[in-house]
This record gives C-alpha cells, sequence and structure tokens, in this order.
C-alpha cells in the first residue's frame, strides 16, 4: 500500500488541521455508502482511514515518521526500537528492569560476564532467572469513522458496518446511532478492538461519528442554512411558504414586504448540540420576479410603481 501521506495527499510537514481536512475529503468521496457496490472505493476508503488513524495519532504518528512506511506495516510498534540500530534498549527484554550490573564486582557476578555471556544466557535459558514471564495483557483500543446521514442525528437508527477479525476475517455488525448524537462524538463497541495479549481481553473499538454532507442544506456549525424561493406576490404580501427541513418541511411566516436575501429563522430545526438542545434553520429569501408578463400585466406592475 502506497504511503500514508501520499494515501491522503497531503505532505510529510503538513498540520493537523490540513490532515484532518485532506481526510474528511476523501472520507465522503470513498464511503461506501456513496459508493454502493464499488470494491474499489470501499478498498480506498479503508486505507484513506487507516492512514488517518496513525496520522491524526502524535504517538503513531511520529513512530511511523520514524520507522518508515514498510517497517510499519511489518509489525513494528509503538515503543519498540527501530530498524537497523540507533542504539541498544535493554527495555526490549522482560524482566530487563529486574537486572542489576555492577561495575566494581567480585568473582561470579554480572560484572564479569561479557556482553555475549549475557546474551546467551537471556535466549538459552541461563538467564532464566533474571526474567519475568508477562501475564495477560488486554488489547488496544481500535479508532474508525463512520459517516451518517444528518437525519440520522437527529431521529437516531441503526448502520452496518464491516469490519476484519484478529484472523482476518469480515465480521458484519450492526452500530445504533443514538438520538442527537454530535459530530466528533464515539460510540464503543466492546471487545472489537486489537486482540489481547497471552490470554488478555481485546481492546473495544471506538467509531466517531461523522455527518454526510446534504445538497439541500449548508452546515454553519450546529445551524443550518438553505434557500426558498418565493413569489414576488407572497414577499410583498405576506403569507407562509414550505421550507425543507431534516424530518420534511415546515411552515415558515413571512411578513409582508419580505426582501430578497433576507434570513428567517426556524429555531430548533438544526443540528443536535451537546447537552440535548438543537441548532437553528435559517432560509434565505429568493425573491422570483414574473416573466413573459401580456399586457394586463404590465399595467399591473406600471401601477405598482407609485408604492415603491
Amino acid at each position: 500500500m502506497a504511503d500514508y501521506y501520499d494515501i491522503l495527499g497531503v505532505l510529510r510537514n503538513a498540520p493537523e488541521k490540513e490532515i484532518k481536512s485532506a481526510y474528511k475529503k476523501l472520507a465522503r468521496k470513498y464511503h461506501p455508502d456513496v459508493n454502493p457496490g464499488d470494491k474499489s472505493a470501499e478498498e480506498k476508503f479503508k486505507q484513506v482511514s487507516e492512514a488517518y488513524d496513525v496520522l491524526s495519532d502524535k504517538k503513531k504518528h511520529a513512530q511511523y515518521d520514524r520507522v518508515g512506511h514498510d517497517a510499519w506495516k511489518a509489525g513494528f510498534k509503538q515503543g519498540a526500537p527501530p530498524p537497523g540500530g540507533g542504539g541498544f534498549s535493554w527495555g526490549g527484554f522482560p524482566g530487563a528492569e529486574n537486572m542489576h550490573f555492577h561495575t566494581n564486582s567480585g568473582p561470579g557476578d554480572l560484572g564479569d560476564m561479557n556482553i555475549e555471556d549475557l546474551l546467551g544466557g537471556l535466549f538459552s535459558g541461563r538467564g532464566r532467572r533474571h526474567r519475568r514471564r508477562p501475564g495477560p495483557a488486554r488489547g488496544e483500543d481500535s479508532l474508525s469513522r463512520l459517516a451518517i446521514p444528518m437525519l440520522d442525528a437527529v431521529k437516531g437508527g441503526e448502520r452496518r458496518i464491516t469490519i476484519s477479525t484478529a484472523v482476518g476475517n469480515q465480521e458484519s455488525l450492526t452500530v445504533k446511532i443514538p438520538k442527537g448524537i454530535v459530530e466528533g462524538q464515539k460510540i464503543r463497541l466492546a471487545g472489537k478492538g486489537t486482540p489481547g495479549f497471552s490470554g488478555g481481553p481485546a481492546g473495544d473499538l471506538l467509531i466517531e461519528i461523522v455527518y454526510e454532507p446534504d445538497p439541500r442544506f449548508t452546515r454553519e456549525d450546529e445551524n443550518l442554512a438553505t434557500d426558498v424561493n418565493v413569489p414576488f406576490s407572497l414577499a410583498t404580501l405576506g403569507g407562509e411558504v414550505k421550507v425543507p427541513t431534516l424530518e420534511g418541511t415546515a411552515d415558515l411566516k413571512l411578513p409582508p414586504g419580505t426582501q430578497g436575501g433576507q434570513r428567517l429563522r426556524l429555531k430548533g430545526k438544526g443540528l443536535p448540540k451537546r447537552g440535548g438542545d438543537h441548532g437553528d434553520l435559517f432560509a434565505s429569501i429568493r425573491v422570483q420576479v414574473p416573466k413573459n408578463l401580456d399586457e394586463k400585466g404590465k399595467e399591473l406592475i406600471e401601477q405598482l410603481k407609485k408604492y415603491e
């Protein structure tokens, strides 16, 4: 697979904000819901998510830059010594914290052992008394991202996802989307993360929620904005007009003399906010001027001139 920087299309010194922006753009482009049945797009989406998972984490990012892409994919983890040297770390051996070295020691102490003897004892079993067998350890949590329609954030719902298991199989899961979830919040799936060590329990899978764009609306944080076409007569005399919302349509009352470009608010018709409230929906009025008037229509418009 290509280098993570190449996958996201960013430079190696790109700031965190630029990396996040590149990820969001590509995730929306290749999301399986946007490209149903397209295996190529699905694979690209997985690569983009994997790249962002590493580059968005400061520790993983630094380790990735240190060992390089090939070494990272070969199995290097955080805290492992880099390939090709760079110094010898006793921390790589279980029980190393219990070893004691004496520079001025008598016969029989470790001070009389050379490095070959010491390493030979570690790997042959003679150093077993200096080693401590590690016990079961819990696996690390994994992070994934799930794009949902904004309506699911308002009303709640369910989404199907596919994950890779420890043995390389694919597992299909149902993720329940709670009503009122805010973008950036995480849903925890217990035991679906990285496998444990020496029989320890697996970590959890954390699913971060992002909103899919809706062509009807422009997002302004938790608020939404949309354009509404209004006949000239209705804008002049006032009345009600239908406005699209996430949950259908709503009636908006226009005051007499509504102007083109004026923004009217529908309270609570926006996106969920932390704490349980909702943002608002703003309707921008676009006044439609009559076209192809007949003679009678032109006469009526002429009569309106005195009120301008």
